[in-house]
């Protein structure tokens, strides 16, 4: 490899950087100097009460408290307390973050990229922090406020052009025969399955770590799906697939799926237990009754579950399906390295021979990649200007995010850049899970939404003028895009006291079922006590009302009593016929709203990823605008498109990652023979 020594260097920094904060075992980070400069910016001239001040600020999920001491002129200690945050990002922040403030001498700090919520935090402490220490002489702000400057629709420039990098900042080049961009499912699939054909891989990762594995993973055809005795219609699976795209979409990539996640879920059972023996990979034939009147739902989601007891399934899933797929890298001698960016593609010819990389500590890196470039780094959810951009509809009807914060469309970007063609529909991955006081509106500010999981159920759902608008037993995504058509662009889920004997009939299936499968396994996300929990949190916080009359529940939600009222009385005397006679949802779904209190809550959209993505053969090839391949450049995962469009087909269980983790697999066999 070229540059051999510049190489160690670079990844004895991503090890450091890794070390540094996860290593030690501290969610705690610490940072002080003897002597600060009186020049820092917003602080020059600054004088302090000397002595030391403390303050919290809301982060991912929980209070992040910043300690900052002062001298007459300076930040002298910073002490970041993010124990509460998600172990491997917000908590790991801690100590480049109080690093960073210490460095700027200010609250005005970049942050650390995938700690979106916990850099915030910090920001607005130390401001806090600052404006006590200077008796209000100083106030910071900055980039702190909630609100985003957005504009919904139009023509925003929201591609930009290739970053220009002088050729004397470029201090290190490295060569590898595999780069794979992103650290996530595609990822760490691509660049297993090419390891392990012997290929030189690199998995850059811009991250602190690897995030956002999914749990449910939809296949076909599998070792575990023929020992259960499921048998799915490839083709019938295939035209529903087409079907919900409106067949804006390739049914070659669909058809890949189709005919090859049983052979990639397989070696993915083989690599996790490799390396844990007594995990199992298990399928989940139990479909129940939802959507058979209308849609095709086949038994596809798998999903990898042990025998501890305190472990839920998504944590055996998370635990070893991650951890496995990263040792098999570099078991087969390939490296992961985190927080290094990929800046733009470089080309020779039209070929696309490299990247150049930014690492955390601000230098520049040339990776040359022989055999080609894998971009993996998923879509662009978290770039509220790009999804208002491309996909207004589905921003006006956004109230909360569960999206990464990585997700902001790099890999579109820099594969454009070159000359690479996308899909021409916006699709975005909506959940009806969203909920927001009463009094609020959609206006970009997705942090203050709660997390309604029982959105999914299709009980009585009413518009703001308490009129029924729709079929209630649909795919997630559906609900919302009729209640686009409304005013607010919301809607009220209305249900009563004996809401979970509803949620037992109603046979949820994939991420919204509750009640254990028949196939067996363990619990999805939520237990019966969790549901409960979360109800009276969201209860007690005012997201959810509680009445003990109809007409009291209206004034609540800010509906006409009088329309709502009517409503129920309408939807209770078709749960008594047992027959839908308005909207034809089925009869063993009409459940009647009669025992008081009774509850209701606003409702929006929440976003998890986007999936228009670059235009890809079965190759994996990312292709221009005329249609050709783009020599040296692949992708897979949510940076590629071609496989849904305006919508998800959650009926499908699991296609999203199954799809993702299929193109990886055979991804990394090309790559490999390339």
């Amino acid at each position: 490899m070229a540059n051999d020594m510049n190489r160690r260097g670079f990844l004895k920094y991503a090890a450091a950087s890794a070390l540094g904060m996860g290593a030690l075992g501290v969610m705690t980070g610490c940072s002080s100097k003897e002597t600060a400069s009186s020049s820092a910016a917003s602080t020059s001239g600054a004088v302090y009460t000397p002595g030391t001040y403390t303050a919290s600020a809301e982060g991912y999920g929980s209070d992040v408290t910043v300690t900052v001491t002062f001298d007459e002129t300076s930040i002298t200690n910073v002490v970041v307390d993010s124990s509460g945050e998600t172990e491997n990002v917000g908590a790991a922040a801690a100590e480049k973050l109080a690093d960073q403030v210490l460095s700027a001498q200010s609250s005005a700090i970049d942050g650390v990229t995938g700690a979106t919520k916990t850099s915030k935090a910090v920001k607005q402490a130390v401001a806090d922090c600052i404006s006590q220490a200077s008796g209000g002489a100083i106030v910071e702000g900055g980039d702190v406020a909630v609100t985003d400057d957005v504009t919904v629709g139009g023509n925003t420039d929201w591609l930009g052009t290739a970053p220009e990098v002088a050729e004397s900042d470029i201090t290190e080049t490295i060569e590898t025969d595999v780069l794979v961009v992103g650290a996530g499912n595609a990822g760490l699939m691509t660049a297993a399955r090419a390891a392990s054909q012997g290929a030189k891989v690199l998995v850059i990762e811009k991250g602190m770590s690897s995030m956002n594995e999914r749990h449910w993973i939809g296949a076909v055809g599998t070792t575990a799906a023929k020992e259960a005795g499921v048998e799915v219609d490839k083709n019938k699976l295939v035209a529903e697939l087409c079907r919900y795209a409106s067949h804006r979409c390739d049914e070659r990539l669909i058809r890949l799926w189709v005919n090859h996640s049983g052979e990639a879920m397989d070696w993915y059972q083989e690599v996790v237990k490799q390396y844990n023996p007594d995990v199992k990979f298990h399928m989940e034939w139990d479909v129940g009754k939802g959507g058979h009147d209308t849609y095709y739902v086949p038994a596809t989601m798998h999903n990898f579950q042990d025998d501890i007891p305190e472990h839920d399934y998504s944590s055996a899933t998370a635990e070893y399906g991650f951890a496995s797929l990263q040792q098999c890298v570099t078991d087969n001698g390939g490296e992961i390295v985190y927080e290094v960016a990929m800046v733009k593609l470089e080309q020779d010819g039209g070929k696309v021979t490299g990247v150049i990389a930014k690492a955390g500590d601000g230098h520049y890196i040339r990776i040359k990649a022989a055999k080609g470039v894998a971009l993996c780094c998923g879509g662009y959810a978290a770039d509220k200007q790009m999804l208002a951009t491309l996909n207004p509809d589905a921003y006006q009807s956004i109230v909360g995010s569960d999206a990464s914060a990585l997700d902001t469309g790099d890999g579109i970007r820099a594969a454009m850049w070159v000359g690479a063609d996308k899909d021409p529909d916006p699709t975005v991955m909506l959940f009806d899970r969203g909920i927001i006081a009463p009094n609020e509106t959609v206006d970009g500010n997705w942090e203050k939404s709660g997390y309604m999981h029982l959105g999914s159920e299709p009980w009585l759902k009413v518009n703001l003028n308490g009129e029924r608008f729709s079929n209630e037993s649909v795919p997630y995504d559906f609900i919302l895009h009729a209640a686009f058509m409304e005013p607010g662009h919301l809607y009220n889920t209305i249900y009563d006291s004996n809401w979970m004997e509803h949620v037992k009939q109603f046979q949820q299936i994939g991420c919204a079922r509750i009640e254990p499968s028949q196939s067996g396994g363990k619990l999805q996300i939520f237990s019966w006590e969790a549901e409960q929990g979360l109800l009276a949190g969201m209860e007690q916080g005012g997201l959810i009302q509680k009445a003990d009359t109809l007409e009291e529940l209206a004034e609540k939600l800010n509906m006409p009593a009088d329309a709502f009222v009517a409503t129920v009385e309408r939807y209770n005397e078709l749960c008594a016929k047992g027959e839908d006679e308005d909207f034809g949802k089925e009869s063993y779904r009409m459940l009647p709203l009669e025992n008081p209190p009774y509850y209701g809550c606003r409702q929006g959209a929440t976003v998890l990823c986007t999936l228009d993505g670059l235009r890809i053969n079965t190759k994996m090839q990312v292709l221009d605008t005329e249609g050709n391949p783009i020599e040296g450049l692949y992708s897979a995962g949510d940076c590629s498109g071609g496989f849904f469009a305006h919508n998800y087909p959650e009926y499908i269980v699991g296609v999203a990652i199954g799809r993702t983790l299929t193109e990886g697999y055979l991804l990394g066999d090309e790559l490999a023979k390339a």
